[in-house]
């Protein structure tokens, strides 16, 4: 008989206990089904690639591709290779969740039937949000790029890392040299063979900082995590309860767990995307049924499936693999396609096993340990504890690779030049404990300055972890309240540098880019919702984009790249004119990056040989040759003038021509997206893609500033008072749009508010700057900015 009390506080969120730890998780899934049914049938259908029957023909694209990946099949074999502690779990868990279904729970705003959930529905609907955060987009962008402007074009595009980048581990250290260069040979065999299906990259920001450096001597946990604003949002708030544990936290509806996000009395924890390279994409050879390999042709693996749309159509689709993994892009009828190798489905984990030991660690050292294990994605793991402690522990499948071949582009499949040949240990892997400097900190940067082992080619532009890092550093004691308020931090030092450049640039003769160029000198980069400066600086960046990248992409594949068609495009263009202004607008560039141009001048290239070969290329991150960044420098700086008049053109566009009216909230827009009921009205924002809070945007000239990525989850612990735990997300408990627990979290997430974990009575908690009381009432949507 199974056993549990579930009691929900004023914001709808469950808290669940009983008395035994099956007990617990058949609570969580009851509760978990009465409030995202939909969502969790969604992700299944996703990950099994049966939307269409719920959407109609317009899924199909997606379902074709989800059968090809397998993930249904995949998700099967991982519950199968679970310990029988963890599987039974999963399995009380649906056992919850079918409870709920069979006392009459429907996926509202839908009213369809719902079928039994059961154990390996968790996985499938784990794997299919994370699927597409690997490198796999990033390549298939890359070689677009690639086939259509050409290798030199190709190679003034960079997104490695720029020295001088902060690095996770450890905290206060920089990147100070470049990333090694791509194989040559990497550069052929890819044109005209690609098809896609993105979503939107996550990030995330992740700070702790230990006892020796807070004003009360107690460790203190914040982080956010950013993706794409989903109705309902893609996190569900949970807190449980029973002999073994006691744990708050925000999970994915449909997992039991808290692998992201938790606090169990003792330890607090929260992750960032490590943007790992673990995925790659093999161009394979077909004859009829067969596919090429060093040792002559092999068989591949053929099967057929049926797809179900709305209204009683259906299609076949053929679905091959080979000994690389699925085919996931083109048709190998016609004798070329790429298949997809990815350390989360390509042979059976056991990654999960980590979730039991995280729910009794009793501190970081414990937290660490218990990720030993863990597949993908790749994260970034930040925990505190009661005891002062902090940690940073990056966990995740790192494959080891025959060359390098692979790590920007797709390879042959034929001839073995880049097959995996292991996993980096776990011990390997980037990791701290205590650091000196008092504080770990992660943002999607670069994880550290070793070349050993190999992360990732790319990550995101360093101006986000700067500016986290350089309001943690210093010697002074943080409080609370300081270190909650940085989630709200809308200082952008991109915007803040160029604020400075400009001040000694012009006078220009053309009036608009004079106009622009006098408001924006001297910005201090502050991208408030209500800052005129910051529409204008918005207007200008997307400019000095299309500058600089239209000439060398062409117009047609610039507008592509723009469009983000392919989701990653968008990054990518963040992280070329990242790596192109970051010392221009004062980015630190470590000494070491000189060596590469004295080892030149005396002919000593001993240990920066491969350096010194970047440094010659143009718009290479780590071009240490004074002549290539002295060129780097100059033209950036001959697009600024045109601009600047373009971006006071679309400026007075979007706003008017009173640059006194101009709010960059106006049109910096969050807009929550539904499934099935599509769009609800939008939430002012302020910030970008390099300020803390992150709001970032599309490149599209003259297409509105919709925030495409955001923080979707905040939380707040104090291992000093952990009582006063706190968390909240951009909508509510409920998926149910009638339900006044839909959205009664918003007007709290919109002025950086937050409610308790524990559910007990409303607090003033720290850095929200307002009493969180508790209400029962929806909150419209809309109303509010940040």
């Amino acid at each position: 008989m199974v056993d549990f009390h579930i009691t929900r506080d004023g914001y709808g969120v469950p808290h669940v206990q009983a008395g035994t730890a099956a007990d617990v998780w058949a609570g969580m899934g009851y509760a978990c089904a009465q409030d995202r049914l939909f969502q969790m049938d969604y992700d299944r259908r996703r990950a099994c690639g049966r939307w269409a029957e719920i959407a109609g023909a317009t899924a199909l694209g997606g379902d074709v591709l989800a059968r090809r990946l397998g993930l249904a099949a995949a998700a099967r074999r991982d519950v199968a290779a679970m310990s029988p502690p963890l599987r039974a779990a999963f399995e009380a868990y649906a056992d919850g969740a079918n409870r709920a279904i069979a006392e009459g729970a429907l996926p509202l705003p839908g009213r369809y039937r719902v079928e039994p959930w059961q154990a390996w529905h968790s996985v499938a609907a784990f794997l299919v949000r994370h699927v597409q955060m690997g490198q796999w987009q990033h390549k298939l962008a890359n070689a677009v790029l690639l086939a259509r402007t050409g290798a030199a074009a190709f190679e003034r595009l960079e997104t490695r890392p720029v020295p001088g980048s902060p690095v996770a581990v450890p905290p206060d250290g920089r990147l100070t040299h470049p990333v090694g260069r791509l194989l040559d040979e990497a550069l052929t065999d890819l044109e005209g063979h690609l098809g896609f299906l993105a979503e939107v990259e996550p990030g995330s920001n992740a700070w702790a900082v230990s006892g020796r450096r807070t004003a009360h001597g107690h460790a203190v946990l914040c982080n956010d995590s950013h993706r794409a604003l989903d109705t309902p949002n893609v996190y569900w708030q949970c807190h449980l309860t029973c002999p073994d544990f006691d744990v708050s936290g925000a999970t994915f509806p449909g997992l039991p767990g808290f692998p992201h996000f938790g606090f169990n009395g003792s330890v607090a924890w929260a992750i960032t995307h490590g943007d790992a390279d673990t995925q790659d994409l093999y161009l394979e050879h077909f004859e009829g049924t067969r596919y090429r390999t060093p040792s002559g042709w092999a068989e591949a693996e053929v099967r057929h499936e049926r797809i179900e749309t709305r209204g009683g159509s259906t299609v076949d689709v053929a679905l091959w693999a080979t000994r690389h993994g699925p085919v996931v892009h083109g048709n190998p009828d016609t004798g070329l396609a790429l298949a997809l190798r990815w350390t989360g489905t390509h042979r059976p984990n056991r990654g999960f096993e980590c979730l039991l030991p995280m729910l009794t660690a009793r501190n970081v050292a414990e937290l660490a340990a218990a990720q030993d294990g863990w597949v993908d994605p790749v994260n970034n793991l930040v925990g505190a504890d009661t005891g002062g402690r902090i940690a940073y522990q990056c966990r995740g499948e790192l494959p080891v690779r025959s060359s390098d071949a692979a790590r920007r582009l797709p390879v042959p499949g034929w001839d073995d030049a880049c097959e995996w040949t292991g996993t980096v240990p776990f011990g390997d892997l980037p990791a701290t404990v205590d650091p000196a400097a008092g504080f770990v900190m992660t943002a999607n940067n670069v994880l550290t300055d070793a070349d050993q082992p190999y992360v990732s080619y790319t990550f995101s532009q360093p101006w986000r972890a700067e500016r986290l890092r350089s309001l943690l550093a210093g010697t002074g004691p943080l409080s609370v309240a300081e270190l909650a308020g940085m989630q709200a931090d809308t200082v952008s030092l991109a915007a803040r540098g160029w604020g400075r450049l400009l001040t000694g640039l012009g006078p220009f003769a053309d009036p608009g880019a004079e106009a622009a160029r006098s408001l924006l000198a001297g910005f201090d980069g502050d991208l408030a919702a209500g800052s005129a400066r910051a529409l204008l600086y918005a207007c200008f960046v997307r400019a000095l984009a299309e500058a600089l990248y239209r000439p060398v992409l062409g117009a047609t594949t610039w507008a592509w790249t723009a469009s983000g068609v392919l989701a990653p495009t968008m990054t990518m263009v963040r992280r070329w004119l990242g790596n192109d202004t970051w010392e221009l607008l004062g980015g630190p560039v470590p000494p070491d990056a000189a060596k590469t141009a004295e080892a030149r001048d005396t002919g000593d290239t001993g240990d920066t040989a491969e350096a010194a070969e970047t440094a010659d290329t143009p718009g290479t991150a780590g071009a240490a040759d004074p002549a290539a960044r002295a060129a780097r420098r100059d033209r950036v700086l001959a697009a600024v003038p045109g601009a600047l008049a373009g971006a006071w053109a679309a400026a007075v566009a979007a706003g008017g021509p009173d640059p006194a009216r101009w709010r960059w909230g106006d049109g910096h827009r969050a807009v929550p997206v539904h499934p099935l009921a599509g769009p609800f009205p939008g939430v002012p924002m302020g910030g970008d893609a390099d300020t803390v809070q992150a709001a970032a945007y599309g490149w599209r000239a003259g297409g509105p500033f919709t925030v495409t990525a955001l923080s979707v989850y905040r939380q707040v612990v104090d291992l000093g008072a952990p009582a006063s735990a706190s968390f909240v997300i951009p909508g509510g408990a409920s998926g149910d749009p009638a339900s006044a627990h839909f959205a009664d979290q918003l007007a709290r997430w919109a002025v950086h508010q937050r409610i308790p974990m524990s559910g007990g009575p409303a607090a003033e908690l720290p850095g929200t700057g307002r009493h969180a009381q508790k209400t029962t009432t929806s909150a419209p949507m809309g109303r509010f900015s940040l």
